[in-house]
């Protein structure tokens, strides 16, 4: 404690230099907390389940060549021979592939003729195998029959009568209620009745704030062209995947036909995500290591300055300790101030990304952490120049007398 007062007026007589060092942590840390908050919402997107098994599923896009192609009955054909290749767990047809970046939404009510109040949700045509297929959790109700699937061409309209949905879309329809048995409606009278429920699958955009609203419709629709989904044995993907193409227009050669894994369209919708995670990374690394350099610098200036008044101190009884502490206490001081300045600047910084870039909030916790990295990254930066100090000799005191 009784170092306090010299510090205090050394740092007086430098003050330029202590604040600007001081400014550089507080935007350090300001820059850097909101970094981690945002890299932690990108690893907490890109790592949640999907609820499908993506790494045992194969899509396959078949597109007919001749303009009056029975697809239906040629989907019919294609499932059927996927389904007993060798190492084949099931295969599915569906409008879209999910977790693609594609596919189509609607809004769904409790109520007939509702025109406010409903909840959006991505929406799949597919068949009674569609769960199996994908790896889905059935976690109330039952599954699609093929008494209940309906073929029909693109211009047709019908109404369809039963539906699975997720738990997410089903809390959000029907909270705290069994949503099994009970109607939706997509904004007529008809209700289409929910049959079951499955756990999780995030649907066709990981982006999409509505992500998890799914629900599946047994359709299928006559359309030029046609998804395929295939689930292998585990380990098992890439031997089907050599097969496919060639088993398929050894069936029907007047289809062109595209087969690509399911990992690979994960890989396509968070590439952006994976990206900012490892530029904002980068960016924090950089900060951290240019903060130091200055402290570094700016430490080794100081001692220089002062290796006389280090000399008489050493020459008074002071002891190597003494001296590092002193430089240690010194830099903490300053490292204190910018902590200050910096917490209150990202939380200020925050609030203006959370209200106009919709980014995430941050916390306490997180700001704490980044504060004590930050004055750690100081301590550091700052030892080994004050190791240096202690070894200044007493004799420096008496060399410019």
């Amino acid at each position: 404690m009784l170092e306090l007062k010299p510090m205090l007026s050394a740092l007086w007589r430098n003050k330029i230099s202590a604040m600007l060092i001081a400014m550089q942590l507080a935007l350090t840390l300001a820059i850097i907390s909101n970094i981690v908050v945002i890299v932690q919402d990108r690893i907490g997107k890109i790592t949640r389940p999907t609820g499908i098994a993506v790494e045992e599923i194969i899509a396959i896009n078949v597109m007919a060549i001749p303009q009056d192609y029975d697809m239906i009955s040629a989907a019919s054909s294609d499932l059927k021979l996927l389904r007993e290749l060798s190492h084949v767990k099931d295969a599915s047809v569906t409008q879209q592939v999910p977790l693609s970046q594609s596919g189509s939404a609607g809004v769904f009510y409790t109520q007939p003729n509702q025109e406010i109040g409903g909840v959006v949700s991505n929406r799949y045509n597919t068949d009674p195998h569609f769960i199996n297929t994908l790896g889905l959790n059935l976690i109330a109700g039952r599954n699609f029959t093929d008494v209940e699937m309906q073929y029909f061409d693109p211009n047709e309209i019908r109404e369809m009568s039963v539906a699975i949905i997720t738990k997410q879309f089903a809390e959000k329809l029907y909270p705290n209620q069994d949503p099994i048995g009970k109607p939706l409606y997509d904004g007529n009278n008809h209700p289409i009745e929910i049959i079951g429920v499955v756990e999780r699958h995030l649907g066709a955009w990981v982006g999409w704030s509505n992500a998890g609203n799914v629900a599946f419709f047994p359709v299928v629709r006559n359309t030029q062209d046609i998804n395929y989904l295939v689930r292998t044995e585990s380990g098992k993907r890439n031997d089907v995947l050599k097969v496919l193409e060639e088993k398929l227009s050894e069936r029907d050669p007047q289809r062109v036909i595209k087969t690509k894994v399911l990992t690979e369209y994960v890989a396509r919708s968070y590439a952006r995500d994976n990206l900012m995670v490892k530029v904002l990374s980068i960016v924090a690394a950089m900060l951290s290591f240019i903060v130091a350099l200055g402290i570094v610098g700016l430490t080794i200036f100081w001692i220089n300055q002062r290796a006389k008044q280090i000399g008489v101190r050493r020459a008074l009884g002071a002891t190597r300790t003494n001296i590092s502490r002193y430089f240690l206490i010194e830099n903490g001081m300053i490292a204190s101030l910018g902590i200050a300045v910096g917490s209150a600047a990202a939380l200020i910084a925050n609030q203006y990304m959370v209200r106009d870039y919709s980014q995430p909030t941050l916390t306490i916790a997180p700001l704490v952490v980044c504060a004590l990295l930050v004055l750690l990254v100081s301590l550091v930066a700052a030892l080994a120049p004050a190791l240096r100090a202690a070894n200044i000799s007493p004799a420096t005191a008496t060399r410019s007398i």
